[in-house]
């Protein structure tokens, strides 16, 4: 039963409002349980054409079977393929995912996310994880699901990472793409740590330009400073990046003065050598043992996060600062990782911080009533169109302005 602000909106609201939502999330469910009856009807459509009676010639029938799947669908032939190739290893290995799709409890795009990160694990440790990622999909966008995928396939196989690890740093490089109108674009591979503490360097950066007379947003500052940097008095061009911005020596010199502050989460035992589970990057980004230790040892501008070796709660965040408020600010950001609000994925750094109570209602400022929101849904709570309660491990209850609930988990859950 909802109350005050939120119950005045949910009687304002016609019931025609409400009816429409629920006809809305039935067609969604009608949709994916159609797209697993799509992936069962193309593959028994498969298993018939490639048969040794219709054809001798396996890859000529594939072919075929592809080309007219695409002219049945209005597909490109390889948008086909990679129908056909999701459909065939769901029907044929991921059973237990294949009947969430039927039941409508998950969606197309996460099976195929499921698929994606698990497939080329050995069966037996790929069932058990196909369990867990099926027992939280439901509440997780695909991307999150990706990510929580990533996180417990190291924290399962950490024996492995570091091979891989050292197999993956020989792809590293540059790669340059045409854009239309005028517009390029430079993709980096590099090592994940190197990569964060990079874009969060820009992104310090282009908010200490923040500022009235400012009409650029925070990623075109981004782009900005990054090629002034990389650019600086290239055949007498300047590139500028501040108004009126001259020195381009001066103005090199100060962004590399900007320290970047990138979260590192390390089981203890891990850091005393007796384990290999694997650390994990600004909360998401499984990096191995040996580079978690080396930063975690002498690197400045990281943060280091020591986690319970079971249960991987927060044990500590540091105290390399001493005002109680940017200690929680932090602690609040590696918690979260993302807006709390359901289904938004704007980076916790993005976000303000805000009193699930409303202060002037007589909220604390504490762990266990503030939260990350972006501006926009902040904007929704402060409006009082949406209304939530936080418990004391973290979960937030969201309330429509209709009566909906929905619930929001912590990233990583503060030990108490």
């Amino acid at each position: 039963m909802t109350s005050g602000p939120a119950r005045v909106l949910e009687e304002a609201f016609p019931e025609a409002y409400s009816d429409a939502l629920a006809e809305v999330l039935q067609a969604d469910r009608d949709m994916r349980k159609a797209s697993a009856r799509k992936a069962v009807a193309l593959i028994r459509a498969h298993h018939v054409l490639v048969s040794p009676v219709l054809f001798q010639n396996r890859m000529l029938a594939n072919r075929s079977f592809r080309a007219e799947v695409g002219a049945l669908l209005n597909l490109s032939e390889k948008a086909a393929e990679n129908l056909i190739g999701y459909s065939k290893v769901l029907v044929d290995a991921f059973p237990a995912t294949l009947d969430a799709l039927c039941t409508g409890t998950i969606s197309w795009q996460h099976a195929t996310v499921i698929v994606d990160e698990i497939g080329s694990m050995e069966p037996q440790a790929r069932q058990g994880l196909e369990t867990v990622l099926l027992g939280v999909a439901e509440n997780l966008t695909p991307h999150k699901l990706g990510r929580a995928a990533r996180l417990e396939r190291e924290r399962i196989s950490p024996e492995t990472i570091p091979a891989r690890h050292e197999a993956a740093k020989q792809l590293r490089g540059v790669e340059l793409g045409e854009d239309r109108d005028g517009m390029g674009g430079l993709f980096f591979r590099l090592k994940s740590v190197h990569s964060h503490a990079i874009f969060n360097k820009l992104t310090a950066g282009a908010q200490q330009l923040d500022g009235p007379l400012e009409d650029r947003t925070l990623d075109q500052r981004r782009a900005d400073i990054f090629t002034h940097v990389m650019l600086a008095s290239v055949d007498g061009q300047v590139f500028g990046v501040v108004p009126d911005e001259i020195d381009d020596e001066n103005f090199v010199k100060w962004f590399r003065g900007i320290t970047a502050e990138v979260a590192i989460s390390v089981p203890v035992l891990n850091l005393l050598g007796q384990s290999d589970e694997p650390a994990t990057l600004d909360g998401w980004v499984p990096i191995d043992p040996e580079t978690a230790r080396a930063l975690t040892a002498r690197a400045p501008s990281f943060t280091r996060i020591l986690t319970h070796p079971e249960t991987g709660a927060i044990l500590s965040v540091g105290r390399k600062r001493y005002k109680t408020p940017p200690d929680l600010a932090r602690m609040l950001r590696i918690r979260d990782s993302t807006c709390r609000f359901p289904g938004c994925e704007q980076p916790a750094y993005r976000c303000d911080l805000d009193h699930s109570e409303e202060w002037q209602h007589g909220g604390e400022t504490k762990l266990t009533n503030l939260a990350c929101l972006c501006p926009g849904h902040h904007t929704l709570k402060s409006a009082a169109l949406w209304t939530v309660t936080q418990d004391d491990s973290g979960v937030m209850t969201w309330t429509s302005a209709t009566g909906r609930t929905y619930r929001t988990w912590p990233h990583q859950p503060i030990a108490a």
